[in-house]
């Protein structure tokens, strides 16, 4: 028996394909803190029977730390973009629900936050709270929740209106009963496709901090702080393989975040 498709061409085996691809990548990356990165062998080449690209001025295995840099990007940016959805949707939750003075007073510094980079807010944050983990992720959280807010103000009004949970506030139910019951579970679309649009926009914050040092200190590397520590040895050959692999890696995971953001967009739509 065939199973009929829907009018926007939506099969499952499309989706599981899409994320199990990228969910394979990060455990490949992540397997890299298994392994030692520390080698006797200073400024070694490339090679097939020692480090694949070669190591860099203290002996570190270039290969490792750029799959160690990799799955630290990808998992500071899943983090902070999950703190920035659970702070953008609580804001957005109650501006939509609270026409008036409460939403007057939060869209004013909805917009104060907005007007500023991302990147600049981040980067005050990091630079206040020093470098270490949870400040990274609590300063790329607090700069990204602005987007996420407008949209879920947006729908809650919009859904506010519908006869279901008009029925249900006749009937005198809870006022976060019918947030948290009724109205937030039809935000799941939505709210998937934006924390893919804000875990892009944490690893390219991300990337920036550690391009200018202010995210995670040594013994931890990111792509970013990969990056930095490349120009400081440029005129080496490993130093330009650090340099533009880290690169294109940063490119590819941005890329495919955005892919399937582009893909979940077109399903929800």
């Amino acid at each position: 028996m065939q199973v009929p498709q829907t009018g926007r061409g939506f099969d499952s085996r499309h989706l599981h394909l899409r994320y199990l691809l990228p969910v394979v990548s990060l455990v490949w990356m992540g397997s890299a803190y298994f392994f030692p990165v520390e080698t006797s062998c200073l400024l070694c080449p490339p090679s097939v029977g020692g480090p694949w690209l070669g190591t860099d001025p203290l002996g570190r295995d270039i290969f490792l730390r750029l799959l160690r840099g990799g799955a630290l990007s990808a998992f500071i940016g899943i983090s902070a973009a999950s703190l920035s959805l659970v702070f953008g949707t609580g804001i957005g939750l109650l501006m939509g629900s609270r026409p008036g003075l409460v939403d007057r007073f939060l869209s004013v510094l909805l917009q104060a936050i907005w007007v500023v980079p991302s990147l600049l807010w981040a980067s005050l944050l990091a630079f206040i709270g020093g470098r270490n983990l949870l400040t990274v992720l609590l300063a790329i959280a607090l700069s990204t929740w602005t987007e996420t807010a407008r949209v879920v103000r947006v729908e809650v009004r919009r859904l506010w209106q519908v006869p279901f949970v008009e029925a249900g506030r006749a009937m005198g139910l809870p006022f976060h009963w019918i947030l948290l019951r009724h109205i937030l579970p039809m935000l799941f679309p939505v709210l998937r496709v934006q924390l893919l649009q804000v875990f892009g926009t944490a690893i390219i914050i991300e990337a920036g901090l550690g391009f200018v040092g202010l995210s995670l200190g040594p013994p931890h590397s990111s792509l970013g702080s990969l990056l930095f520590e490349s120009i400081g040895w440029l005129s080496l050959p490993q130093g330009q393989l650090q340099g533009v692999l880290a690169g294109l890696l940063l490119g590819g995971m941005i890329f495919a975040v955005y892919s399937h953001i582009d893909y979940g967009r077109r399903v929800v739509g």
